[in-house]
């Protein structure tokens, strides 16, 4: 067994750390995908789609979009890769990658 130096501790709370941040931005990009999935469901709830024009609509795509550059970003700092594979699990829009890493106007 090797002596832990204050090296080895630190990187050790780096990593948890980094864990941490993925796991609650993950948790953030769940919830704004939810959220944009909800509304689509309840506006489209009649014959027709929800409208991409709606005001409301397009702040929970950028709020999607805001949560998406977060988490991917986290997770590249911290050496994963494999962008294209969380895509896909988190079924995420096209129009949400599209707005990612967009600068939002205040």
């Amino acid at each position: 067994m090797r002596l832990r130096t204050g090296q080895d501790v630190l990187e050790y709370e780096i990593r948890q750390e980094q864990a941490a941040t993925i796991g609650r931005l993950a948790r953030e990009l769940r919830d704004a995908l939810d959220a944009l999935d909800t509304f689509n469901r309840q506006a489209g709830s009649g014959k027709t789609a929800a409208d991409s024009r709606d005001p409301q609509r397009a702040r929970l795509v950028d709020a999607a979009a805001y949560a998406l550059w977060n988490f991917v970003v986290q997770r590249e700092c911290s050496g994963f890769r494999g962008t294209e594979q969380v895509l896909k699990n988190y079924a995420v829009p096209v129009e949400v990658r599209a707005k990612m890493g967009a600068i939002r106007p205040r």
